[in-house]
């Protein structure tokens, strides 16, 4: 597609909006894992340990953290491997035994509890610029982008 001749800068806000989020993301992704860098860890593993923290009997299956994390079941289980080296959770065969469960241990709870309150007065402090009522709003659109972004490239994997 050829630029139009009427390209202003102000007609372009709304593509704009991509270069955006991707400096958003950058950013917020270099300042998360500064923080959790004391504590060794990604932001995959602090989502992986607070998920198991909220699960029944903390634990969730490999499948289920994928799904929920929007991730792939083999970064759950390099996550998984990293998390169990640090002894901060523990994995056993489900009853079908190719389901793997994966468990919160004591520790992994314990060792949660300072890097939770890092990490949400890190997020509040930041999410407080969106106002309470557009959070919904913001989230929704959000997803939307992704569920179309997913969309668009679809036909460009199978080509």
């Amino acid at each position: 597609m050829a630029l139009p001749r009427s390209f202003t800068l102000d007609a372009d806000k709304r593509a704009r909006l991509g270069t955006q989020f991707l400096r958003l993301a950058r950013r917020y992704d270099r300042a998360l894992n500064e923080r959790l860098a004391p504590f060794h860890l990604a932001p995959t593993h602090y989502e992986i340990l607070k998920l198991l923290y909220a699960a029944p009997e903390y634990s969730r299956t490999h499948s289920e953290l994928a799904a929920a994390m929007g991730v792939t079941l083999p970064s759950i289980t390099l996550a998984v491997q990293k998390l169990g080296a640090l002894k901060l959770i523990g994995e056993q065969r489900g009853e079908d035994r190719r389901r793997r469960v994966v468990s919160l241990t004591v520790k992994g709870a314990e060792f949660l509890g300072p890097l939770y309150d890092a990490h949400e007065r890190f997020a509040e402090a930041l999410f407080s610029a969106i106002p309470e009522k557009s959070a919904h709003a913001v989230e929704g659109a959000i997803e939307a982008l992704l569920v179309r972004l997913t969309a668009l490239e679809a036909p460009a994997a199978t080509a």
